[in-house]
């Protein structure tokens, strides 16, 4: 009589599959858990190009928000429509550029004049500095040994000059770059969106949508009230300067307009330029000048801007604040410049995704 291997128990081979399956599904939890560390240490990585991929959906937002008016009041197709904004948009920067070209052109011709034209006249002005006749007996003992000690600091500061122009070059480049991907995006946008949502599962993907539709929309309406507030506040400015006698009004009046786009940071940066000019008139100018700015300002803030925003959405002026800070750090200058419109996205996906559809809780949202 041989012996035959019993068939295992079906308690073992509920065990054995249970087993199988606990593998299988750890299995996946790793694999996910690495492809989600995968995923943000490029984010990461890619931080700057990020934040060029959203300069472009700006640049597709507004060139979306002048031509799709444009093809609804005109007998004009939807792409000459977007030809025609993409020109009103050329013709704004290059009579911003044309009157910022000419006011530097005159503020390098005054310097030029103000500078000394001749030795005689370089030793006349030098007399009347304190300790006159200690600097010139300095200049004239200066030697060959003297300029070659200096080379080093010369050659520092020229390599700082380079590093300024690659610099220069390339946020040239990145602007270019830019512009053309929004042109892109302006012209296809659905199939830019429904190519992100193709990367969502099936589940969320419907509210990922809407949550997208909906930022567009409040983004839309966010930048068509901030450039009301901008024009406000250049108006204001330039008359504001003219009122005061202040030259270039209206150079001063459209750099300020640009800087309000920044919330914070904007108002600051747009006064200096103003107190430049208004030293050469005296400290009662410039007295006055920085008067006009705190009024326009105060005009803005607490007036023009929370009536144009609170019809597209209201941001908390805390978070606004905080929200520059924080995309500062990670993203430098260019996260200063976007962390308005970063915010107003970011408020929308936290409200529609997070606190409606996660939390379960009422949500409003301008524009929905």
């Amino acid at each position: 009589m041989t012996d035959t291997e019993s068939p295992p128990a079906p308690s073992e081979k509920t065990n054995r599959a249970s087993a199988a399956a606990l593998s299988a599904s750890f299995v996946r939890r790793v694999l996910f858990l690495v492809g989600v560390g995968l995923v943000l240490v490029v984010a990461w990585k890619l931080l700057d190009v990020m934040l060029l991929v959203f300069g472009a959906v700006l640049v597709a937002v507004l060139l979306r928000s002048l031509a799709d008016p444009i093809h609804r009041l005109t007998p004009l197709p939807e792409g000459l429509s977007l030809l025609g904004a993409g020109l009103i948009i050329v013709t704004l920067l290059t009579g911003a550029g044309w009157l910022f070209g000419a006011t530097i052109t005159e503020q390098i011709e005054d310097l030029i004049l103000s500078l000394p034209q001749s030795q005689e006249e370089f030793q006349a002005r030098l007399a009347h500095l304190p300790l006159a006749a200690e600097i010139t007996t300095q200049l004239q003992s200066l030697d060959f040994e003297s300029a070659r000690s200096a080379a080093g600091p010369i050659q520092s500061i020229l390599g700082q000059v380079g590093g300024f122009a690659m610099t220069a070059a390339g946020a040239v480049t990145n602007l270019v770059v830019v512009i053309f991907a929004g042109i892109y995006l302006a012209i296809s946008p659905r199939a830019a969106r429904d190519g992100v949502l193709s990367l969502i599962p099936s589940g969320p993907r419907e509210p990922v949508r809407h949550a997208m539709n909906v930022s567009g929309n409040v983004l839309r309406r966010w930048l068509l009230g901030q450039f009301l507030s901008m024009t406000i506040v250049g108006i204001l400015t330039g008359i504001g300067v003219s009122l005061i006698g202040l030259p270039s009004p209206v150079a001063l009046g459209l750099f300020a307009a640009l800087a309000a786009f920044v919330p914070i940071v904007g108002p600051i940066v747009s006064v200096i330029p103003a107190v430049m000019l208004a030293l050469q008139a005296g400290p009662m100018m410039v007295v006055w000048t920085i008067l006009v700015y705190i009024i326009v300002q105060q005009v803005e803030s607490n007036l023009t801007y929370p009536l144009i925003q609170r019809k597209a959405v209201d941001l908390p002026p805390a978070l606004t604040l905080f929200s520059v800070l924080g995309f500062g750090v990670l993203f430098g200058p260019l996260g200063v410049i976007f962390a308005a419109p970063l915010l107003v996205v970011l408020f929308v996906m936290v409200k529609i995704l997070y606190i409606r559809n996660t939390l379960g809780e009422p949500a409003t949202v301008p524009g929905e």
